[in-house]
């Protein structure tokens, strides 16, 4: 690193015209060139214990001492370790790999923690690109999705694992307290929401699956994305405040049932012992209420405001009416759905159909207000002080799996897709989401 130093140093005496980015780079290079022969020593001469044999339980013996190239985040170089043998049933072992979690491959800890953040991030060739252009290592696109798919089934795993043990048969919540971080303070609300979002996959995985292409074929699979955060307090006008750092995600390809263990693992390791109510906010789709009266009775449902107002103004197309017969009867009927008076709402519609000969074909879209009654008492909910909106998940759908998962050209496999989802959640979480199962498992 000095002797670059000095040659830039000439070359400035000399009147030779200096890039000043190629000189930072020159010296970032030099450093790391210099970190690694440190860092490879260092690992070099660190001492292992002689391991035991598997199969005899006997302390196996050092046969000799054996190279190894490593990439760090410093570049390549071989680092020395002992190779051992067990004399008797020929067992081998290399301790110093499973010590320094380099076995079965040559990247670092650290490389791979890098890898799998930036694959969170972005397409796989840019995280080569890019850890090349920060950090002067580069790892090719086929083994950074090697390594993120690695890491987000590492972290599906360990979840699955809690979620299996919280759903067993005689579990309670209570019986879990040990398996979250206790909140530093109560959780006067909690809330759930979910939803799914299709991801664009590759052939083999919609084989036969129906879908929405004008051949009834899918191009596409769902991925359920599920969100928790809470609320403590209102604002001065008594608007819900949705707690700062509250917010975790959690998703996958899956069956609702599936989903739906998911969904009630996260709200126990994200403190829901400590919970004084829950709230469920969706759009409406049955299956969303079904896992909320499964896992979460007594939780207080909402329709999402928005979505419901969709569904008027759905109905108001329907009618055929002069574009300003549209907005003013969109906008009364508007105020009449906030106002949580669902019964009068659907009498004013069936009224506005019958007079337009649009009976039938609005008939169909009655039952959406009629089923989610109960779930539409927006009044009431803003008196409570409640949040009457999905928007938090319907973001979550773009930025946790649409800008991620969804960019032009690309096609997944479900396992591919449920590990990237996996790290998208982990690192789009609040402070310490991704601890939570770490401290479970």
């Amino acid at each position: 690193m000095f002797r670059f130093a000095a040659q830039v140093k000439e070359s400035l005496e000399n009147g030779i015209p200096i890039d000043w980015a190629d000189v930072e780079r020159g010296l970032r290079d030099a450093a790391l060139r210099d970190g690694s022969a440190v860092f490879c020593k260092l690992l070099s001469e660190i001492r292992e214990a002689a391991p035991l044999c598997p199969e005899c339980g006997q302390p196996m013996a050092r046969k000799d001492n054996r190279g190894k190239n490593i990439m760090s985040l410093m570049g390549e170089g071989v680092i020395k370790r002992g190779y051992y043998e067990c004399e008797t049933c020929h067992e081998h072992s290399v301790p110093k790999d499973i010590l320094l979690e380099v076995e079965g491959t040559s990247f670092t800890p650290g490389v791979r923690n890098a890898v799998s953040k930036l694959s969170a991030a972005g397409p796989f060739e840019w995280c080569g690109d890019t850890l090349e252009e920060l950090a002067g290592t580069y790892v090719s696109p086929k083994q950074c999705q090697r390594i993120a798919e690695a890491a987000g089934e590492k972290i599906e795993s360990e979840f699955s694992a809690v979620r299996e043990a919280i759903l067993s048969p005689g579990s309670s919540k209570s019986s879990f307290t040990d398996m979250h971080l206790p909140p530093e303070k109560p959780i006067p609300v909690m809330y759930i929401e979910y939803d799914g979002t299709g991801i664009p996959m590759m052939q083999k995985e919609v084989a036969g699956r129906k879908g929405k292409q004008d051949d009834g074929s899918a191009k596409t699979r769902e991925a359920k994305l599920g969100c928790i955060f809470t609320q403590t307090t209102t604002d001065n006008e008594g608007n819900p405040v949705r707690d700062k750092n509250s917010t975790s995600y959690f998703g996958a390809i899956e069956s609702a049932e599936e989903f739906g263990g998911r969904v009630y693992a996260n709200a126990v390791l994200r403190g829901a012992t400590e919970a004084g109510q829950f709230v469920v906010i969706g759009d409406g789709a049955k299956w969303i209420w079904h896992l909320a009266a499964e896992h979460f009775r007594g939780a207080i449902q909402i329709v999402d405001l928005y979505h419901a107002k969709e569904h008027i103004w759905k109905i108001v197309r329907k009618l055929c009416l002069k574009t300003e017969e549209e907005i003013a009867l969109k906008e009364k009927w508007s105020d009449v759905l906030e106002s949580g008076d669902i019964s009068e709402l659907v009498a004013e519609i069936k009224m506005c159909a019958a007079a337009n000969g649009r009976e039938d074909e609005i008939a169909r879209e009655l039952p959406y207000f009629t089923d989610n009654a109960s779930r539409m008492q927006y009044a009431a909910f803003k008196e409570k002080g409640l949040f009457v909106g999905s928007g938090v998940i319907e973001a979550g759908c773009k930025t946790v799996i649409g800008s991620r998962l969804k960019q032009s050209g690309m096609f997944w496999s479900v396992r591919g897709a449920n590990a990237i989802i996996a790290l998208r959640c982990a690192e789009l979480s609040c402070d310490g989401a991704a601890l939570y199962q770490q401290k479970a498992a």
